[in-house]
């Protein structure tokens, strides 16, 4: 498995740079001038969508994680972006996560990472930015795994589990926030999706 930070750039254009990161947790605007970034500078990009709702109905579908999209751009005119944090689903009826999405401050249009796929077999989401886009992990069904991988990247997008197995927190309770993990689902407990998180490195 990759690390995030070999998708990005090295600190200074070579390699052993250690970046900084800012994180965005909520909807908004932030001008990208007030952590040093200037017109032509390079950053990386790290979206995560947020993450299907869990449904305990007859078959237990643990929700999606979220869908991620990771990469690099380079500024032009530096300045304001405006960042949406895509909502969990809601909880029961198989509901998608929202779309996490960054714009303006110099990034050329939009990145965004469409909203996550449906459990249980659901249709496969094509949206998103082009680039490199990745699934969220699928989620557990009745404790048969949809996929054999169901553990995001460091943690984010991871899916959901189902049936006997152990949800993320204690029954009944919110999902953990800002790491688009699907929505756990576990007899007559369910869970709404984790909501995502934007991260920008920078030098």
């Amino acid at each position: 498995m990759s690390n995030l930070t070999d998708f990005f750039p090295s600190a200074g254009g070579g390699g052993g740079g250690i970046l900084k990161q800012h994180i965005f947790t909520a909807s908004g605007t932030f001008d990208l001038t007030t952590l040093g970034i200037a017109d032509g500078d390079t950053i990386g990009i790290f979206l995560v969508g947020g993450a299907g709702g869990g449904d305990s109905g007859s078959n237990y579908h643990a929700g999606y994680g979220g869908n991620m999209w990771q990469g690099s751009t380079t500024i032009g005119t530096a300045g304001t972006v405006t960042v949406v944090i895509g909502a969990g689903g809601t909880a029961g009826g198989n509901v998608r996560g929202g779309s996490t999405s960054i714009t303006g401050g110099g990034i050329t249009g939009t990145i965004s990472t469409g909203t996550s796929q449906l459990s249980g077999g659901g249709s496969i989401v094509t949206e998103g930015s082009p680039g490199y886009v990745i699934g969220g992990a699928p989620g557990w069904d009745s404790g048969n795994e949809e996929s054999s991988s169901q553990y995001g990247i460091n943690g984010y997008g991871s899916g959901g589990l189902a049936s006997g197995w152990i949800i993320y927190g204690p029954a009944g309770l919110p999902n953990v926030a800002n790491m688009g993990v699907g929505g756990g689902a576990t007899g007559a407990f369910e869970q709404d999706g984790g909501s995502g998180v934007i991260i920008i490195y920078y030098s």
